[in-house]
């Protein structure tokens, strides 16, 4: 008589086959969850510690410089930032697997559907991360803006054309697989552990990198103030004495302000106007230029 009550005949993948077998620590459902595991706990510190870590050492970075002050680079201090993240990652994903050993396996999640599944989220998950990267650069993935290495522009190839955070939606994508693919029940819920501290982290580091940059473009842009964003030329006389006021700051002009003009009074001083414009421009039309350049930059 089998001591499995004639469920032998059974797949594998069925819930009630090899139940209490105890070398497969399968569950019937009773206790999927071993809480006393120190192995689910120290995983779950982790990470939640690790977006923590780099969030508050990088904007620490972005604020006072400390690791650019002490290693005298910021290139480097990003690329020591960078070795911390990636290590500090590698070991959560180490307590993962740890975790999703020791607890208890569901017999359903052997079927060879699941299987496929696994491997086809766990690499989806792999090419979402590793090609990000790729597409970053180190100093894109790993915090350079905050060390004020700045991007010169927006990454919209693959696989930032598909998602937005791929990288992150990536990882948890992979801790999905690693889950199925051991057929753990504890997994799938550490991999929407995973996805949670992730959104949450997002909240904060998108609006924060947003007002890098946003900063970066303001000081960029020039401080000169402007009235108005109209393209047409000034041909009124108070902006043609706004014009000659602005260009006697200029020492080396101060000659073409005291120029009178030689043909009809209708249309000298258009004609000089023109020249004027055609030779230095004036604040008010370097603005209006820029203006139009961040427009379009912003239509793109």
């Amino acid at each position: 008589m089998s001591k499995f009550l004639a469920v032998d005949s059974l797949p594998s993948w069925f819930p009630l086959h090899h139940f209490d077998e105890p070398k497969l620590n399968y569950s019937t459902g009773v206790e999927l969850v071993q809480w006393q595991k120190p192995s689910l706990w120290a995983f779950v510190a982790m990470t939640a510690f690790n977006p923590i870590f780099w969030n508050t050492v990088a904007r620490n970075e972005f604020r006072n410089k400390t690791i650019t002050k002490i290693v005298r680079s910021p290139l480097l201090g990003c690329y020591l930032l960078a070795i911390s993240i990636f290590s500090l990652s590698g070991f959560r994903d180490h307590l993962y697997l740890g975790a999703v050993k020791d607890q208890p396996a569901l017999a359903v999640l052997a079927h060879p559907g699941f299987k496929v599944l696994a491997a086809i989220l766990f690499a989806a998950g792999q090419t979402f991360v590793i090609s990000s990267m790729w597409a970053l650069g180190v100093t894109g993935t790993y915090l350079g803006d905050y060390f004020g290495i700045l991007m010169t522009h927006r990454v919209t190839s693959f696989p930032f054309n598909v998602l937005s955070d791929p990288m992150y939606v990536g990882s948890a994508l992979s801790h999905l697989g690693t889950a199925l693919w051991f057929q753990s029940p504890v997994g799938l819920a550490l991999a929407a552990w995973v996805w949670i501290v992730y959104s949450i982290a997002l909240k904060y580091e998108g609006p924060f990198t947003d007002k890098i940059y946003s900063g970066q473009h303001k000081k960029s842009d020039s401080p000169t103030p402007t009235t108005g964003t109209s393209s047409a030329p000034p041909a009124t006389p108070s902006r043609r004495s706004g014009r000659i006021a602005a260009k006697s700051s200029h020492s080396d002009l101060d000659s073409d302000a005291d120029v009178k003009p030689t043909t009809t009074p209708g249309r000298g001083p258009r004609k000089s106007g023109l020249a004027r414009e055609a030779g230095v421009a004036t604040p008010k039309r370097m603005t209006r230029s820029r203006s139009k350049g961040r427009v379009g930059s912003e239509d793109e």
